[in-house]
């Protein structure tokens, strides 16, 4: 309980941001290699998320019962949501008017909770997008995406999951499973004993009616653990709403397979150089150069075989990025460690805003981070890295929350890619904007690349 106290009193520590990443430090593709498929590849989505926010709207009109541009869009293109044949027939044998606020509330009822129940599901199961014959949920869609890009003969795919929705999970799996022996699908939850601590106002430990303490979930961030269980050489990891419809998916297949390859170019030179130092046959200028150059790592002062090592010997994660589109989010950065300036994807609520450096850098800010990871996770000797290792345990979040109207302090754990991922190699890759379509709110649904439509 104690370290967790100290969190919240020190507060928010800030990344030192020295510069927004540009195109000098974007890595350039190469061609694309099948040779990543020869290497033990896996999926890794976070799932565990409820659907409840993407229908937050319409949950605020079913107490407000006030039409807004949401709910009139909402219901103007009833009919274009994929779950909308799962309701229709309902809807016009009981001639609910969706122009009216009875009728608009009874069908938000049977869809959050009567007919669908999407208000408790997960996402992962939430019915999305419409084909010919079938109407796929974001699981299809990440192991169509599977198939697409992995090694056909044995794709392998790890969900993060609520214990609440196990068994739903299963029974779907199970059932979409049939007759795919090729396919290998996994899960977990994220660990109980990551919960951290909650805080009032004042710090003080957050009491319950009970007496007792009230931990809370301590985040995306604490999935770090679930990463460094799974056994794989290369890990893909993208989050569970950001999927598109079939028919725009060849630019996500495409740089799926360049993100892949160039990072294996990357990690075959890495462990050369730790051979070559380990044998004791090695130049260390070019060492130095393939670090700031390749790396984009400026290393303060001269660097020693030691130090050279040190850096080498770490996990690599390729990222991809898209143009900045005014998306709530993280984005990619020069940071400031003390010793060397790296790479590193920082969220806003990470940097001094009340330093004016800090905003005109933050707004100057040319790239987004839509979570497109391809993690090598191996050392030069085929070992898997202890990824607990890497983590900067500094750069955690503080946030204001509620819970039963009382007002409380949350801490969640330095971020899967934030500070979890901190002292790992970073290389940073353009990515089309056409590979980023989350759905945060049911009407982004309504998007071309969630239809199948052109735009």
């Amino acid at each position: 309980m104690d370290k967790f106290i100290k969190k919240f009193n020190k507060g928010t520590r800030y990344v030192n941001i020295v510069s927004a990443v540009g195109e000098d430090e974007l890595t350039d593709l190469s061609e694309v290699s099948k040779d990543y498929l020869n290497k033990k590849c896996l999926k890794f989505i976070p799932a565990s998320g409820a659907a409840t926010r993407m229908f937050k709207d319409l949950y605020e009109y079913m107490d407000s019962k006030v039409d807004t541009d949401f709910t009139d869009k909402f219901f103007d293109s009833l009919e274009q949501f994929a779950f909308y044949g799962d309701i229709k027939e309902i809807i016009v044998s009981e001639g609910m008017d969706r122009e009216d606020i009875n009728g608009r509330c009874q069908i938000i009822n049977m869809i959050l909770d009567e007919k669908l129940d999407y208000g408790n599901l997960p996402k992962a199961l939430i019915k999305m997008h419409l084909y010919e014959d079938f109407v796929a949920r974001p699981i299809d869609e990440h192991i169509y995406e599977g198939e697409e890009y992995l090694n056909k003969d044995n794709i392998n795919l790890h969900f993060t999951i609520s214990k609440d929705h196990e068994e739903l999970f299963n029974k779907y799996v199970y059932e979409i499973l049939v007759d795919k022996g090729n396919i290998n699908i996994t899960y977990s939850f994220q660990k109980e004993e990551t919960d951290t601590l909650a805080v009032d106002m004042n710090n003080k430990p957050f009491l319950l009616e009970d007496g007792e303490v009230l931990y809370r979930a301590g985040g995306h961030g604490a999935l770090i653990e679930n990463l460094n269980d799974l056994d794989a050489d290369i890990i893909f990891i993208k989050n569970i709403d950001n999927v598109c419809h079939r028919s725009y998916i060849d630019d996500t297949i495409n740089s799926k397979k360049e993100l892949a390859s160039v990072g294996l170019k990357v990690k075959e030179e890495i462990d050369k150089y730790i051979k070559d130092i380990l044998a004791d046959d090695y130049d260390l200028a070019v060492i130095e150069n393939f670090i700031k150059e390749t790396l984009n790592i400026t290393y303060k002062d001269e660097i020693t075989k030691d130090i050279a090592l040190s850096l080498l010997n770490r996990p690599l994660r390729v990222c991809g990025m898209v143009l900045n589109q005014g998306e709530p989010g993280g984005g990619p950065f020069v940071v400031d460690n003390g010793d060397y300036l790296d790479l590193q994807i920082c969220e806003k609520s990470e940097i001094d805003l009340n330093n004016e450096v800090n905003v005109e850098i933050l707004n100057s800010s040319k790239f987004f981070n839509p979570v497109d990871l391809v993690c090598f996770v191996k050392d030069y000797k085929g070992d898997k890295f202890n990824l607990m290792d890497y983590i900067n345990e500094d750069r955690y979040f503080i946030s204001e929350k509620t819970y039963k109207g009382r007002k409380l302090k949350a801490l969640e754990h330095p971020g899967l890619w934030n500070g979890a991922m901190d002292n790992w190699n970073t290389l940073f890759v353009e990515v089309p904007i056409s590979t980023f379509n989350p759905v945060k709110t049911v009407n982004d649904l309504l998007r071309d690349r969630h239809r199948g439509v052109e735009g």
